[in-house]
């Protein structure tokens, strides 16, 4: 698996073909499993981490799917965080664009999800695998359940995740975290 958390977390990995009918599928999965942690499926902060959970799934099934044919999902909820991942094994480390692309194929997924997150007080992330063939798109959010205020401000090296000799790719990274944050220790496979 793509990511290891400390044991004071709940977790929930799995992985699904990088195919269409795994996008919903995945979303319902998702919700499922986060009302099984006791988180209010209708809160508005458990409502972005399933749409971007059916935005980054939905990249990795328009344009990874041809050398990677699975995708792993993440799902993690410490006491301050919930993180929403998908890696797949394509080296293409995707970046938001500015503007959508010119022949209607799409190009605003990655800037949603970017926006989405910000908004929620949230951080995402792009890390790069240790071989470089493939990469983790993180999404952190604030716990649905909690409502502490923000202490400090994050960068990409604070979260803890090693890009194993890689250097990680700098999405849009924001914004706010705790510095108790347990996600803080995420470690990448092979740990």
């Amino acid at each position: 698996m793509p990511v290891s958390i400390q044991s004071q977390l709940r977790q929930h990995i799995f992985t699904v073909p990088t195919v269409a009918v795994s996008v919903p599928a995945a979303r319902r999965r998702a919700r499922a499993h986060f009302a099984t942690w006791d988180l209010d499926v209708e809160h508005p902060v458990v409502e972005t981490a399933l749409f971007i959970l059916t935005e980054l799934l939905t990249n990795s099934v328009q344009h990874t799917a041809h050398r990677s044919p699975t995708a792993d999902i993440i799902l993690a909820l410490g006491p301050r965080s919930l993180i929403v991942a998908v890696h797949d094994r394509h080296p293409h480390c995707p970046r938001p664009t500015p503007e959508p692309h010119a022949d209607g194929s799409g190009g605003w997924g990655l800037r949603l999800v970017a926006e989405l997150a910000a908004e929620a007080l949230g951080s995402t992330h792009t890390h790069t695998d240790t071989d470089e063939q493939g990469k983790t798109l993180l999404v952190r959010l604030p716990r649905p359940d909690r409502t502490l205020p923000c202490t400090r401000d994050v960068g990409i090296r604070d979260v803890g995740v090693r890009s194993g000799g890689g250097t990680p790719e700098r999405g849009p990274v924001a914004v706010r975290s705790h510095s108790d944050d347990p996600f803080e220790s995420l470690a990448e496979r092979g740990r």
